[in-house]
């Protein structure tokens, strides 16, 4: 469904109120058992108003995704710098502003969600913004940026489990590193 009621401000007010009742819920119920009458309820709006802005709970929760991938896109088209350092320095700012949704949503087993509407999203923006720079096919970085989303991914609930939770300077230092040990060869001799 494209963004209905978009531009009317008490529409923004009432999906406003929905996405922190789905956080509260979240918080208290499995994601697949939250009622639209519990939000509803929870938010103190009707079911009508409800079914004004969204037609299922998923498009609440792909909004409050939408958001957070707004807020990258920003970051990442004010910056000159796009190496994958900076990228992940980028990254781990915006990500840490929301961790805890985020957290969140990785307990209750929907960070894949995010990870496709990033996947879906990226393209674009890449293309936009260095696609026209890089001598290799549409194809090839489309892949890339799939592995790149998916390390992404993987590195953002590795990060979760930190304690203390890693800087995004620190992340993006690990990324260098990374970046590192992919294209270091030591040849290994063997012995027979």
């Amino acid at each position: 469904m494209k963004d209905k009621n978009k531009g009317n401000t008490v529409s923004k007010q009432s999906k406003s109120w929905m996405e922190n009742a789905l956080i509260e819920l979240m918080k208290t119920y499995k994601y697949e058992e939250i009622t639209i009458q519990q939000l509803t309820d929870q938010a103190g709006l009707s079911r009508r108003t409800f079914y004004r802005n969204y037609s299922s709970k998923d498009e609440i929760l792909e909004d409050c995704f939408k958001k957070i991938w707004s807020e990258y896109e920003l970051f990442t088209r004010q910056q000159k710098d796009l190496s994958l350092t900076n990228v992940a320095r980028i990254f781990f700012t915006v990500m840490k502003k929301h961790v805890d949704f985020l957290n969140l949503v990785n307990q209750q087993g929907l960070l894949n969600i995010f990870i496709l509407k990033m996947g879906n999203l990226l393209p674009e923006v890449f293309n936009e913004l260095k696609g026209k720079d890089m001598p290799f096919s549409k194809e090839n970085i489309e892949y890339a940026l799939t592995f790149s989303t998916g390390g992404f991914m993987l590195l953002l609930t590795r990060w979760f489990k930190d304690i203390p939770q890693k800087s995004p300077e620190e992340m993006a230092e690990i990324m260098g590193d990374i970046i590192f040990i992919a294209n270091y060869q030591n040849p290994i001799k063997h012995s027979i």
